[in-house]
């Protein structure tokens, strides 16, 4: 065999390896980059970032369960026996308001029509860049979130998808695995992961100082929370009164507002907050909820396993009362053009003049 046959038939032979396995790949799409999951295959759901987007452009649904790690151990199935939906669970774990907003914008895009929106509104992403994605996470996988068929190759061709994805797919075909996903439930659970306890939360924290200045909200700061929340949380919702939007302000810690007091950003903190608030109430399909008034979680800190992340069992309980309270539209925690000044002064009161280094006794 000549030189020239050789290199032929080496290239024809990788022609063909690289189309067969973009071939698997295309035909599993483990990813649901360009369909709905096939009903015989059976699909491991772990990769936040890469499988969101084909989730809630694809999967069938009419409720979303959204947000950072602050949502991550909801039960879907929890929140579908109190609403009666049939929800996704599409969490991103550390992201903007942006990123998050971005993937609800595919469901509207890709014709579903949620009833409920439920997300969460960490207090510490409020003040960002209105476009801020959180690339210090990994490179962000537009390849399969743009438009663009030419770079599919990234997905196609990606040792990773390959090998981590796409083969387990065929061997639970070969084992005979009935078809289905991950539930929804256990797609991104961590509780199982991490240790909630006092000491986890405190991590050596001996005393929760009085601040010695209280800092002031410059209008830089302000004007990017408006562009935020107009950006990526309020305009969604006024563009689809079809859906309610269930927003929460997550339960941290009170050790978490302990260290913010001792900064002297507790001020700017309820500033931003009702800042926020006051946008999202100009839109009757948006419910705002709060949880900062109940002590009995947030000053309990062995719920916790650091500052703001709570346990599972408080995950239930937030679906619980919000699920109260849209059926009564009445309650404690909801806050409405009506109690909303009430409801904030007794915020402020709380986080003021709590004792925050009773959290410390062992």
């Amino acid at each position: 065999m000549n030189g020239k046959k050789w290199i032929g038939i080496s290239l024809i032979l990788l022609a063909a390896t690289l189309l067969i396995l973009s071939g698997c790949v295309f035909w599993a799409d483990p990813f649901f980059h360009y369909r709905k999951p096939k009903d015989y295959l059976y699909y491991e759901l772990s990769d936040q970032r890469s499988q969101n987007d084909g989730i809630t452009r694809h999967f069938d649904y009419d409720a979303i369960i959204t947000g950072t790690s602050m949502t991550e151990n909801f039960s879907a199935s929890q929140f579908d026996e109190l609403f009666g939906t049939n929800s996704i669970k599409v969490c991103y774990s550390g992201a903007t308001y942006k990123e998050i907003d971005d993937n609800l914008k595919v469901s509207y895009d890709s014709g579903h029509e949620p009833l409920y929106v439920l997300r969460g509104l960490d207090y510490t992403l409020l003040v960002r860049d209105k476009d801020e994605l959180r690339l210090d996470m990994g490179e962000y996988p537009e390849y399969l979130t743009n438009k663009n068929p030419f770079d599919d190759v990234k997905y196609l061709l990606n040792k990773d998808v390959i090998v981590s994805y796409t083969l387990p797919v065929f061997i639970n075909l070969i084992k005979g695995t009935p078809g289905g996903h991950t539930s929804f439930d256990s797609y991104s659970y961590t509780a199982h992961n991490y240790n909630y306890s006092k000491d986890a939360v405190l991590m050596g924290r001996w005393k929760f100082k009085k601040p010695e200045t209280v800092n002031e909200a410059s209008e830089e700061e302000l004007t990017m929370l408006s562009e935020n929340m107009e950006a990526n949380v309020v305009e969604l919702a006024a563009a689809h009164p079809e859906t309610t939007f269930l927003y929460f302000f997550p339960p941290y810690s009170m050790a978490y507002f302990g260290g913010v007091r001792e900064e002297g950003n507790l001020d700017k903190e309820l500033l931003f907050k009702e800042k926020a608030i006051d946008m999202m109430l100009e839109y009757d399909n948006i419910h705002i909820y709060s949880f900062t008034m109940e002590t009995d979680i947030t000053a309990d800190l062995d719920r916790y396993r650091d500052q703001a992340h709570y346990d599972q069992n408080v995950n239930s309980w937030i679906i619980e009362k919000i699920a109260e309270a849209e059926k009564t539209d009445s309650s404690e925690f909801r806050i409405t053009a009506g109690n909303k000044d009430e409801y904030l002064a007794k915020e402020k009161d709380l986080l003021e003049n709590f004792d925050y280094n009773s959290l410390l006794d062992r």
